[in-house]
């Protein structure tokens, strides 16, 4: 029997691994409409399926309402394709408000999720009419009772992020003891505490997250109660993953496990969640250009024309992105690097053809969220254009 499982398991595997490819595959065909014109990086960008990552997650979970975390990808066109299918918002900085005061956002809905502010984002938030703020201290709350006194809190609680490739616990998440103290002090200060939240960890891998997640501010709902407060929100966060190399669970497998842990949840509370990588991420894929080559202590290295200033930030650490080209042959193994004097400039060894050469064309998917917004044009070399296909 155990060998049946393992057969099984090596098949699941091998064909959601087959799905992947498949799906990059897809990526790359709509990159390869620019190359003829190639003068600078660009980041392809499919509004299909920035329609089809929103379908599945309002299909995976019903009862969850996506907050588009606009810190992935604050691009115009794709936070009004997000407006067009129904889709929230969550911010972090007033540039990110402004986004959304330009496309005519209904300010009530948008949510304020950075548990640290400066206050003059709290006083221009206020004034623009948004009344959700997350906090995580009790300084956030003495901060933004001085500002706004009838905001509506929303606490963020530490959870664990173990199986996540960029965990955030430590930095965020009010524990057990801090957790009492907000309450106090909301209490003292005749603050409104609605609300629940907590963040598993950027791409998370592990389900559990979610579930201890949901646990926790359940306990918490009642502990507000007790202390006279009406609670009206749940919000799971971020950490949807990309299916990256078939072994990450799907968006529809995550939803089987978060509606299961919501049946405890009661009906008048709302839920919502903010999505950033899964909705963005699958529908850009980076087109870049091999700009030299060089043997350096038995190492060969490929450099491009965009690096780690340029969008490929996250390729210097640890995301699993694949790179492909035109060439076929034998492949080997190259040390990438960006077109910068930066030594911190490069991002890993990566699989390419042996015969790769200057001005080859490279195909980076998956690289809709955290690229663009992440990018400078450090020493003069442009970051990304995005560009939108259908």
């Amino acid at each position: 029997m155990k060998n049946i499982a393992v057969n099984l398991t090596n098949r699941f595997n091998l064909v959601s691994a087959n799905k992947v490819e498949m799906d990059q595959r897809q990526q790359i065909a709509l990159c390869r409409d620019h190359n003829q014109h190639y003068r600078h990086p660009l980041l392809v960008m499919s509004k299909d399926r920035l329609r089809e990552n929103v379908r599945r997650f309002k299909a995976a979970m019903p009862r969850v309402r996506p907050h588009f975390a606009v810190k992935s990808n604050p691009h115009h066109d794709v936070l009004k394709c997000f407006k067009d299918d129904d889709v929230y918002f969550e911010i972090a900085s007033s540039a990110e408000l402004d986004a959304l005061i330009e496309l005519g956002c209904c300010m009530e809905t948008v949510f304020y999720s950075n548990p640290i502010k400066c206050p003059s984002s709290i006083k221009y938030a206020a004034s623009k009419g948004m009344n959700w703020y997350a906090v995580d201290s009790v300084e956030e709350v003495l901060k933004i009772a001085t500002i706004k006194p009838n905001a509506k809190l929303y606490i963020r609680i530490e959870v664990s992020n173990k199986g996540s490739t960029w965990p955030l616990a430590g930095k965020f998440g009010a524990n057990t003891k801090e957790i009492e103290d907000i309450i106090t002090c909301c209490k003292e200060f005749a603050m409104q505490l609605c609300g629940v939240t907590f963040h598993v960890g950027s791409q998370c891998n592990n389900l559990d997250n979610w579930i201890s997640g949901i646990r926790s501010a359940t306990a918490i709902f009642e502990k507000l109660v007790q202390h006279g407060f009406t609670p009206e929100l749940l919000n799971l966060g971020g950490g949807y993953p990309l299916q990256l190399t078939g072994e990450e669970p799907s968006i529809e497998k995550i939803g089987e496990v978060i509606n299961k842990a919501l049946e405890s949840v009661p009906e008048h509370i709302q839920i919502m969640a903010e999505p950033g990588r899964f909705l963005v991420g699958s529908a850009g894929c980076l087109l870049s250009q091999v700009i030299g080559t060089a043997s350096r202590n038995k190492q060969r290295w490929l450099y491009l024309d965009t690096g780690v200033y340029g969008g490929l930030l996250e390729l210097s650490q640890k995301f699993p992105a694949r790179i492909f080209s035109d060439r076929t042959g034998e492949q080997g193994e190259w040390t990438l690097g960006g077109p910068t004097c930066d030594a911190i400039d490069v991002m890993g060894k990566h699989k390419l053809p042996v015969n790769m050469q200057v001005e080859d064309r490279v195909y980076i998917p998956n690289m809709g969220a955290y690229s663009t917004s992440c990018s400078t044009d450090f020493n003069g070399f442009p970051a990304p254009t995005v560009c939108f296909v259908d």
